[in-house]
C-alpha cells in the first residue's frame, strides 16, 4: 500500500506560519509596504493585526488584511504581525523597516563680521565644502562609496569614504546644484541627496551709532543737529578676506571725500558742521578688495540735519 504526504494529511499537521516581506525599501519619509505570505492558514477566515512600533493599526487590521503600509518617520522602525482565528492566536512575526537618510552640510570661506548669525555665503571665487552624513543602519559612513555631481555632472564616482567634496565657484550665477549618491560597496542600498547653494555677491551694510561702540548700532538713520558727532560704521559681507582691515573704504559725505581713521578703518566720525543747513545729506561708502580685482560693494545712507 502505498500513500502519499498528501494522503495522510500531514499538511494538515503543520504549523500554521507567516512571513513578513518588504515589498519596498525607502528613505525616510517615503512609504514602506509589507506583504504577508501566510502557510497552513485559511487567509479569509483568520485575523491579521498589524503593529508599528508596538501600537495597534486598527484601521489596516482586519480578516484577510494581508498587507500593510505605512510612512517612515526614522532610520528603523518594528512591524509585528500577529495572526489570529476563532479568538485564539495561530502564530506572530516581527519585522524590522530600515529606512536610509543622508544629511548635507557646507560650509565657504567668506568674510561676515562676528556678530553676524546667519551663514558665510560664497560668490565667484569661493571654495565650497559640502559634507554627507549619510544614516544607513548597521553601516559605517567610512566603508561606503560616494559619488558627487556639480550641477548634474559627475566629479568623483564612486570613491569610498569621500565623505567631504570641495570646488570653486567659477561663474557668477544664481546658485549651484549639488547630488551626491551613497551606496554600500555591494550596491544592495543606495541613497541619494540634494542641496541648492546660492551665490550670493559681497555687500557692505551701513550702520549709525552716537557712541563709539558697535553694541548701539541701526541700521535706521536719525535726524542730527548741527555740531553733533555722530559714529557710522561700514559692515562687509562675503569678501575674501580674513579681517576688516584687508580692504579698503572709501567714505564720501555731502560730495565730500572723507577719511576713516586708523586703526578701525571701517568707522567713520563725523562731525556735523555747525554752519549746516537743514536738510538731507548723502554718506555713502566704497569698499573693495585690493588682494581680488572687482570685488568691492557700496552703500549708501541718508542723513537728516535739523536746526
Amino acid at each position: 500500500i502505498q500513500q502519499t504526504i498528501t494522503d495522510i494529511g500531514l499538511d494538515s499537521l503543520s504549523a500554521p506560519a507567516v512571513d513578513i516581506n518588504i515589498s519596498s525599501s525607502c528613505t525616510i519619509g517615503s512609504a514602506a509596504t509589507l506583504k504577508a505570505k501566510a502557510d497552513n492558514i485559511n487567509i479569509n477566515s483568520a485575523l491579521f493585526e498589524w503593529y508599528l512600533d508596538d501600537k495597534l493599526d486598527a484601521f489596516q487590521s482586519g480578516r484577510a488584511k494581508t498587507e500593510f503600509s505605512f510612512r517612515t518617520t526614522k532610520t528603523f522602525h518594528l512591524v509585528k504581525l500577529v495572526v489570529s482565528e476563532n479568538g485564539q492566536k495561530l502564530t506572530e512575526n516581527t519585522v524590522s523597516v530600515a529606512s536610509f537618510n543622508i544629511t548635507l552640510t557646507w560650509h565657504t570661506d567668506t568674510f561676515v563680521p562676528a556678530d553676524y548669525e546667519g551663514k558665510a555665503m560664497p560668490n565667484v571665487g569661493s571654495r565650497v565644502v559640502v559634507a554627507a552624513i549619510p544614516a544607513i543602519r548597521d553601516e559605517n559612513p567610512d566603508d561606503l562609496l560616494y559619488t558627487w555631481y556639480i550641477d548634474a555632472e559627475s566629479q568623483v564616482r564612486g570613491v569610498v569614504g569621500e565623505q567631504e567634496f570641495s570646488f570653486n565657484i567659477t561663474k557668477n550665477i544664481s546658485f549651484v546644484s549639488v547630488i551626491v549618491e551613497v551606496s554600500t560597496q555591494s550596491q544592495s542600498i543606495m541613497v541619494r541627496g540634494a542641496i541648492n547653494i546660492p551665490i550670493i555677491r559681497p555687500f557692505v551694510v551701513l550702520y549709525q551709532s552716537r557712541q563709539k561702540e558697535e553694541s548701539g548700532l541701526s541700521g535706521v538713520p536719525t535726524a542730527l543737529n548741527p555740531g553733533e558727532q555722530v559714529y557710522f560704521y561700514a559692515k562687509p559681507f562675503y569678501f575674501h578676506i580674513n579681517n576688516l582691515d584687508d580692504l579698503t573704504y572709501s567714505w564720501e559725505f555731502a560730495g565730500y571725500n572723507i577719511l576713516g581713521i586708523p586703526p578701525d578703518p571701517n568707522l567713520l566720525t563725523l562731525i556735523i558742521p555747525k554752519d549746516s543747513g537743514e536738510g538731507i545729506r548723502t554718506l555713502q561708502v566704497g569698499v573693495s578688495n585690493p588682494a581680488l580685482l572687482g570685488e568691492s560693494a557700496g552703500a549708501r545712507m541718508e542723513v537728516r540735519i535739523k536746526n
